[in-house]
């Protein structure tokens, strides 16, 4: 989906969030690569934990753990990472689709650092340094989260209302979209949905290609992926259940366009989220 953004309003936008909370956020896209500089205001804490190549791996894996939970749920999101802070992702929606996220966080809850030495020591860090700035870092109770995040959730509807960043969607390509998202279930072709918005199917590839970079079918397998990792992630449903649930062909299938887009199969991602 094309999203066009208005980064001066946005970046001011982010810049009074940290002002007012002290706490560091920024605005991914829907491939979760960032619109601005990554975290330029993040904690010395966190910045010496990515001191180290594994450092920098580990909190890269953390951040797409937390942003693939909030895709599968297309709510907000919290957890702690692996050097012991919170972290939070809230999708900002337009429609049932996600046109980006926001993500914050790096919130100590724990005066506890020893949960977290032996591991950080795995990723080759000088933990006694660490253990120093970790300390530095000043303590928030789940009240104090819970205010921030609802403050989060607020300025995500400014955003939206005040278009920082608005999908560039044609009346056909919506249509196109509805359309789909109503009927994933179903053993959809292009010449349905063509039939079904009343336009030819040469008219949907164009329009597709230039609002998504896609096909129309991998579009459709696309939704079909996401809409199947709420299920795995809430449901006991088998693979093939889930696999019908959602409308692809055979669980191999699935499975297989799953790991594709996602990196892993789909059993490991419900195993990963729970």
């Amino acid at each position: 989906m094309v999203v066009t953004y208005d980064i001066q309003k946005i970046t001011r936008a982010l810049q009074d969030f940290y002002n007012a909370t002290g706490i560091n956020m920024n605005l991914l896209r829907t491939d979760f690569s960032p619109i601005r500089d990554s975290r330029p205001q993040t904690s010395c804490y966190c910045r010496a934990v990515q001191t180290t190549e594994a450092g920098v791996r580990a909190c890269r894996h953390s951040d797409r753990q937390l942003l693939e939970a909030c895709t599968a749920s297309k709510k907000a999101e919290m957890h702690i990472c692996h050097a012991g802070l919170v972290d939070l992702a809230i999708p900002i929606l337009f429609g049932d689709d996600i046109i980006g996220y926001i993500i914050f966080g790096e919130m100590k809850s724990n005066a506890d650092f020893s949960a977290y030495q032996g591991y950080l020591s795995q990723l080759g860090l000088a933990t006694e340094e660490v253990e120093t700035l970790y300390r530095q870092l000043p303590l928030y109770d789940s009240d104090k989260i819970d205010s921030v995040s609802r403050i989060a959730i607020m300025l995500v509807k400014h955003l939206l209302l005040e278009n920082m960043l608005k999908p560039d969607l044609s009346e056909s390509v919506q249509k196109a979209v509805a359309f789909i998202n109503e009927n994933l279930e179903q053993d959809l072709s292009i010449h349905q949905i063509a039939k079904g918005i009343n336009v030819s199917k040469s008219a949907l590839y164009k329009k597709f290609h230039e609002h998504f970079h896609c096909t129309v079918s991998k579009y459709i397998n696309t939704r079909r992926v996401e809409k199947s990792m709420e299920l795995l992630a809430k449901t006991n449903l088998s693979i093939e259940e889930i696999s019908q649930r959602v409308g692809f062909s055979s669980a191999s299938y699935y499975s297989k366009m799953f790991k594709k887009q996602i990196g892993v199969a789909p059993l490991k991602y419900r195993k990963e989220q729970r």
